[in-house]
Parts: structure tokens; C-alpha cells; sequence
């Protein structure tokens, strides 16, 4: 009984986004973007844990005592990507190459020349969806390691439009070898790196102050593949996607082993910083960075300070 009861929630869940799909593909898209918006701020309104979770976040990270018009911008913003994600991959080339505008593309252009393997990150920064759209608007392959849901109805959705950017979608398990090999072999891989590490293979970084458990894959991979690493993330101005490329930074020069890693990883992280301190209503704050849900529940539930009990937690691991 329970077993169909769960198989009628995925298959309701399955056809609700095909149909969000819908809406969000042929409706006009200004009546579009305010109705999700208008989402957003009934998601800021009901969903309590989240809108917490990024208030205590921002609060910790900025200093800023009561951050609600952020937060409000926060849900705002993640429902109206949404909305650009699935307009921009059903748009013609011509279309994508006309509303995203590249700042910095020397960089770009200067790094793929050089004939070595390209590490491009971003974080969950503005509508990071929209990069998958570099391949098409400037011509050039790579491939990118992103989450995998465990719904594979959902899943074969969400591939199937990230694919239509051209870009080659990769499990987060099981291909840091490949990954390796293809920036051996002079190729371009992405991977957004401000994710909470949980493996005992992971690092520890200053992420606005405070230490913040790091998935260390993005620097084993760029120095085992002995690549250059590039920064990238998008922001909308008036309408118009700018995609901004940073310049690029060879591995090599941190040298090998633990401690490079841990050194690349703190120049990865300080980017994310500097950039959202820049841009901090466009940060997926609503994301428990810093602690696991359950232990973000037990900071909310018994009031504690945020800072103290991470910082606890860091000491006694």
C-alpha cells in the first residue's frame, strides 16, 4: 500500500513538471517571470526551514542583523531561474548567442589556446544553469559534473535538457579518472564547487570566516590532470545574461599532495566569497553550507550561535 502510494506522488511530481515545463516554454514570458517570482515569495512565505537557514547563514557570513529583504530575493531569484533555464536551452543558437554576453572571453580564448587540459568552476551563483550554454554560444565541448536525483523519471528530464545545451552531463560518483584523463588529453570539464563536503577526503576552507567542509574533488582533479583552472559565473543585466571568465591558474604551481590540494581549494573558495559579497542576494543561501540539515535543525531548534557551533564542529573533527 505505502510502496503505490509513493509510486503515485512520483508519477503526480513527474507530470507536474512536465507541465511546469509546459507553462514556462509557450506562456508569454514576462506573465511567466512574475508568476514564478510571485512563487518565490509564497515559497519565502511558507517554507520556514529554508528561509531560516538562509537568515542564519547570512546573518554568520555578512554581519547583517536582519536580512529578510535578501532572503525574500533569494527565493525570488531560484524560481525565476527556473524559468530563464528552460527558455534558454529550447532557444535557437542564434537566439542563446544574442542574450548571453561573454566578459573576459580573452581568457578564455588564451587558455584554450595554450593546449593544456581547462578546469572551469562556478558556484551557485546568479543562474549557473545558463553556463551550460557556453558550448553552443561559443562552440566549444566539455563536460560537467552535476547531481543526479534519485527520481530517474525526473532525472532522464533534467538530463535531457541540460544535454540540449551540447554539453556531456556526468554522475558525481565514479568519474574523477575520466575526468582526469580528459584534461590529460588537453579537454575542458566543469564542476561547481561550492557543495558541502561530507568524505573523509575533504578539506576544510575559509568560506566567509569560517571553516566550511569542502568537497575536494575540483583541485585533486585540476592537479592530478595537471590543467589550468578558470572561474566562471553569470549574472543578469536588463535582460541579458553576462557570462564573466576569470583568468586562468596553473594547478602546477601549488605544487603536489595534500597540502596543494588544501592550497588550491582556499584560492577556489575565496573566489565564491569575493564574488558573493559582490552579489549576495544571488547566492544559493537557502543551502546549509556550513553544517548537515540535522545539525542546522538542532541550531534552529535550540537557538544556538551559528558560528560557535561551527566552529565546534570543525575542532571536534
Amino acid at each position: 500500500m505505502m510502496k503505490s502510494i509513493v509510486s503515485l506522488i512520483k508519477e503526480i511530481e513527474y507530470l507536474a513538471f512536465l507541465a511546469t515545463i509546459w507553462l514556462i516554454r509557450f506562456l508569454p514570458y514576462p506573465l511567466v517571470v512574475i508568476f514564478f517570482r510571485f512563487l518565490g515569495i509564497m515559497a519565502f512565505l511558507v517554507d520556514g526551514f529554508h528561509r531560516k537557514v538562509a537568515t542564519i547563514q547570512i546573518r554568520a557570513a555578512l554581519g547583517i542583523a536582519n536580512p529578510w529583504r535578501i532572503v525574500l530575493k533569494v527565493f525570488m531569484n531560484q524560481a525565476a531561474n527556473l524559468v530563464d533555464t528552460i527558455r534558454y536551452v529550447y532557444m535557437s543558437d542564434e537566439e542563446a548567442k544574442a542574450r548571453i554576453v561573454m566578459e573576459g572571453k580573452e581568457n578564455l580564448d588564451k587558455a584554450l589556446a595554450s593546449g593544456r587540459g581547462l578546469l572551469l568552476f562556478s558556484g551557485h551563483i546568479s543562474n549557473w544553469e545558463i553556463l551550460f550554454n557556453a558550448s553552443r554560444v561559443l562552440g566549444f565541448k566539455f563536460s560537467i559534473m552535476v547531481d543526479i536525483r534519485k527520481d530517474p523519471k525526473l532525472e532522464k528530464i533534467i538530463k535531457d535538457i541540460r544535454s540540449r545545451c551540447g554539453v556531456t552531463i556526468l554522475p558525481p560518483s565514479g568519474m574523477l579518472n575520466r575526468l582526469i584523463d580528459d584534461l590529460k588529453d588537453s579537454k575542458v570539464v566543469g564542476i561547481i564547487i561550492d557543495s558541502r563536503g561530507e568524505s573523509k577526503h575533504d578539506v576544510f576552507c575559509d568560506v566567509f570566516g569560517m571553516p566550511a567542509p569542502t568537497k575536494s574533488a575540483a583541485a585533486y582533479i585540476a592537479l592530478m590532470g595537471n590543467a589550468l583552472v578558470m572561474p566562471v559565473h553569470t549574472m543578469k543585466v536588463k535582460g541579458t545574461y553576462h557570462c564573466y571568465w576569470g583568468k586562468a591558474i596553473d594547478a602546477a604551481q601549488f605544487g603536489e599532495g595534500d597540502e596543494a590540494i588544501q592550497k588550491l581549494s582556499d584560492i577556489i573558495q575565496s573566489w565564491v566569497t569575493s564574488v558573493v559579497r559582490e552579489h549576495p542576494d544571488q547566492w544559493f543561501w537557502i543551502y546549509s553550507r556550513w553544517l548537515r540539515r540535522s545539525e542546522m535543525r538542532r541550531v534552529i531548534k535550540n537557538k544556538l550561535n551559528f558560528k560557535e557551533y561551527v566552529f565546534q564542529k570543525t575542532s571536534q573533527g
